[in-house]
């Protein structure tokens, strides 16, 4: 059964102030997600190293209400790519891609959460966020990332022993962390 994998934040071509990507780390209703930085160039991306060489398979993205990206693109591989190469993934296998709705269905309100079914095995996944969708509550044309969920099964089996005993303590469980987002949500903006 996959299992949550663990990451750290590599790096992320951009950010605002007190959205730094490294906040994709942390899942609790207070932490702010990703944000690019305003009138940014695109494609803009986050890349994240896994605790270990694993393999991937799924992904669960929460998207921002409205800085949303029209696409979402996904890449895994082994060794980390050449900061030169103006975000192009190089060395990183693609995935795929999805696309995000624009949301002007539910008023800008409710945030998307995407989960991604893939068989992939890597240490680095970098996500690329293309131009966003646009709407009169992003003046600056920016993207943003709630939180993500990695899950999979490690090819090694030792670090997921470190991350169940760090999270057995936790109120957060391998499910309720988006899940509680996602209700979280539900509950501000419903009526």
């Amino acid at each position: 059964m996959p299992r949550k994998i663990g990451f750290i934040v590599v790096n992320s071509s951009s950010h605002e102030d007190n959205f730094n990507a490294k906040e994709l780390m942390v899942h609790a209703p207070t932490v702010n997600g990703w944000r690019s930085s305003r009138l940014c160039s695109y494609p803009q991306y986050v890349t994240l190293q896994l605790v270990e060489r694993s393999r991937v398979r799924k992904l669960q993205l929460l998207a921002h209400q409205y800085l949303i990206p029209a696409k979402v693109e996904f890449h895994i591989g082994d060794t980390l790519p050449e900061t030169t190469t103006s975000g192009f993934p190089g060395q990183l296998r693609r995935l795929g891609y999805v696309s995000l709705s624009d949301n002007e269905k539910t008023g800008f309100k409710a945030r998307e959460l995407k989960s991604v079914h893939v068989d992939a095995i890597g240490t680095y996944l970098r996500i690329t966020f293309h131009k966003n969708h646009a709407n009169r509550y992003n003046p600056h044309s920016q993207v943003a990332l709630v939180a993500i969920n990695v899950l999979g099964d490690s090819l090694d089996g030792n670090a997921f022993n470190t991350i169940t005993e760090l999270y057995r303590d936790s109120k957060w469980t391998l499910f309720t962390e988006m899940g509680f987002s996602v209700n979280f949500e539900m509950r501000c903006y419903s009526g």
